[in-house]
């Protein structure tokens, strides 16, 4: 057995990138992963989160906290007083049981969605984080994130602790929540041409008009940065870093998923009523690349593929 270094809580444990983590913690073997979900702790309840940080048992070196309540474009919009209070609850009380209990290393995770709807200059950087309002649409989810950025560098300066805040761009992979009404655009769009590929019109409506520019990031790539960002330390310092891939339209990427469904893209058709969101979004990796120039990141084409083999193989217990 390895003499463990490090002990490391991972809130959201069951959700899309807790889940790629724990598919990857093997390679670790020197380092203990503790998974935390829901019915172990939950997390907007002050209470709950001391209870479970005070065991003798629930004692950490670092934390990657990754849990929050989330939703897709549709859920933003009709959630935004919900998105707001459930967020800033959780992180306060997951800063709070850090600085009471000596974790003093961790990840938290932000958002690409919570930068500017109108920013001065495409492609965003790290520093650019609170330069004007977020889009309407996620502004309950957006300022919530924005504030995590907020208190891991006022704790940083107050209390000399390591808290990076990672910037990933739309997450898809196995694992994720594939709610049709709820999820994030890929496992949403994937569910729904699954059930529409067994009808008769042969017909596949996509909301919108596929015209806004996304960047995606596949979760287990994702989890691997994270992981090697707490664990390596070759990234020296604390300030925030975007984690991306390369841009693509809507449309584009719906074509990409549709091959990988083996529907052809004459059969898709777009409600132009349905909202966009936000147009454009980009983000720069530059600062990522600047310490994992080596870092390989999957395809779309090839993590799609992967992700809808990974659908129909756990259809049964799948969430959505």
């Amino acid at each position: 057995r390895f003499f463990i270094i490090m002990r490391i809580a991972v809130t959201g444990g069951n959700g899309l990138v807790g889940s790629s983590i724990k598919a990857i913690a093997h390679q670790y073997p020197e380092h203990e992963f503790v998974f935390l979900k829901r019915s172990d702790c939950e997390l907007a309840s002050r209470m709950a989160v001391m209870t479970f940080f005070s065991s003798a048992y629930n004692r950490f070196d670092c934390i990657i906290h990754l849990a929050a309540k989330v939703g897709g474009l549709f859920m933003n919009l009709d959630s935004n007083v919900e998105m707001f209070s459930e967020n800033i609850k959780i992180n306060e009380n997951i800063l709070f049981a850090c600085k009471k209990y000596g974790i003093k290393r961790g990840i938290f995770c932000l958002s690409s969605c919570i930068y500017p709807c109108n920013p001065s200059r495409f492609p965003m950087d790290e520093s650019m984080i609170h330069e004007s309002p977020p889009h309407p649409s996620n502004e309950g989810y957006a300022y919530a994130k924005r504030m995590l950025e907020v208190q891991c560098r006022q704790h940083n300066k107050a209390y000399g602790t390591e808290y990076i805040c990672v910037v990933p761009v739309n997450l898809y992979g196995p694992y994720d929540n594939f709610s049709i009404k709820n999820g994030h655009v890929i496992p949403a769009i994937m569910n729904r041409f699954h059930g529409e590929k067994a009808k008769k019109d042969g017909k596949f409506t996509v909301y919108g008009t596929g015209r806004p520019y996304r960047q995606f990031l596949y979760a287990p790539d994702f989890a691997k940065i994270i992981c090697d960002v707490l664990l390596d330390k070759k990234y020296d310092n604390t300030e925030p870093l975007i984690c991306c891939n390369d841009e693509t339209t809507i449309k584009e990427m719906v074509g990409t998923l549709a091959e990988s469904m083996d529907i052809s893209v004459d059969k898709l058709e777009w409600d132009t009523s349905k909202s966009d969101g936000c147009m454009k979004k980009t983000v720069d990796n530059s600062k990522l690349c600047k310490y994992y120039p080596e870092f390989k990141f999957t395809s779309l084409q090839d993590g799609l593929k992967e992700t809808y083999k990974w659908f129909c193989d756990n259809r049964e217990t799948l969430r959505q």
